[in-house]
């Protein structure tokens, strides 16, 4: 009988605890609670459209109502940070850059879901953000001096260039340094003909480059010193002379130099002079003879 009397108390406390729980989630899905809490949005971009966003974070009252078991943590609203994508929501106008309540609804409703209703102070508040107009800039790129070793005896045949030779910097005006650009080129030996693509340095997050790499090109050559023969016709006459040159190595080369060498004839008072002149700067005549290449005598 004892026994009886304790399992009808336990079916009974039971009961009592399963009518308690079904009241109050009826009680509780019946009830629509509504709170303010201020809310922090932060954009994932300081540079949008033409603007540069100043201050990218924005601090603002929000209504919060909601009914059912979800009213019950409506206490992660209070002081939420909110990050959003300044790509998808910021807008811009001729004032600079803003968001719509419309826009700040569709992102809560986007992490929170629908159980929420989300309501401003008034639905027609544009939010502004502080910005400044951007400007472009055209900065010229440099190479250190330090960066180039030649190799001894070295010289260069085309001197170090830059492709593009400049960029163009976009930003707020006092972000964008002044002066050049220089390029951090790695320290080798440029010997013969080389290109080096180079990472260009990064001016900052609130600036944009028009390019991220540049290419480096150059050409040099062993400097080198040669005499070499020819012949020269006069009135039928074959004339041996030697001509004495200094220039890169690549040039140089016995079946090539007279490409880049002239030798001309004409009359002087004792009687066929000889000249020889180089057709290329790389190239330079030291000496040749003979001077007189017929004397009036003979």
């Amino acid at each position: 009988m004892r026994k009886l009397i304790r399992h009808i108390r336990f079916e009974a406390l039971l009961f009592l605890v399963f009518a308690a729980l079904i009241w109050f989630v009826m009680t509780v899905s019946a009830t629509t609670i509504e709170r303010k809490y201020t809310m922090n949005f932060t954009a994932d971009a300081s540079v949008v459209d033409a603007f540069w966003m100043q201050d990218s974070a924005l601090t603002t009252p929000v209504t919060v109502r909601s009914k059912g078991l979800s009213a019950l943590f409506m206490r992660q609203f209070n002081g939420a940070e909110i990050s959003f994508s300044a790509s998808n929501s910021i807008r811009a106008n001729s004032a600079g850059l803003f968001i719509l309540p419309g826009d700040l609804d569709r992102i809560l409703m986007e992490r929170f879901g629908t159980d929420y209703d989300f309501r401003f102070s008034s639905q027609t508040d544009t939010f502004y953000f502080p910005t400044l107009a951007l400007i472009t800039k055209s900065l010229p790129l440099t190479l250190e001096g330090q960066s180039f070793q030649l190799p001894e005896d070295y010289r260069w045949i085309s001197p170090p260039t830059i492709v593009p030779s400049e960029v163009l910097i976009t930003g707020p005006e006092w972000a964008i340094p002044s002066g050049s650009l220089a390029l951090d080129l790695p320290q080798i030996d440029w010997k013969g003909r080389k290109r080096e693509s180079i990472e260009l340095p990064e001016v900052g997050i609130q600036l944009i480059q028009s390019v991220n790499k540049a290419v480096v090109t150059a050409h040099s050559d062993l400097w080198v010193e040669d005499r070499f023969t020819t012949q020269v016709k006069w009135e039928g006459r074959s004339h041996q002379i030697e001509v004495w040159l200094s220039g890169p190595f690549t040039l140089l080369k016995p079946e090539e130099w007279g490409d880049y060498v002239s030798i001309a004839l004409h009359a002087v008072e004792g009687g066929v002079g000889l000249d020889v002149d180089s057709e290329t700067p790389l190239i330079t005549i030291l000496s040749y003879s003979p001077k007189i290449l017929v004397h009036s005598q003979e």
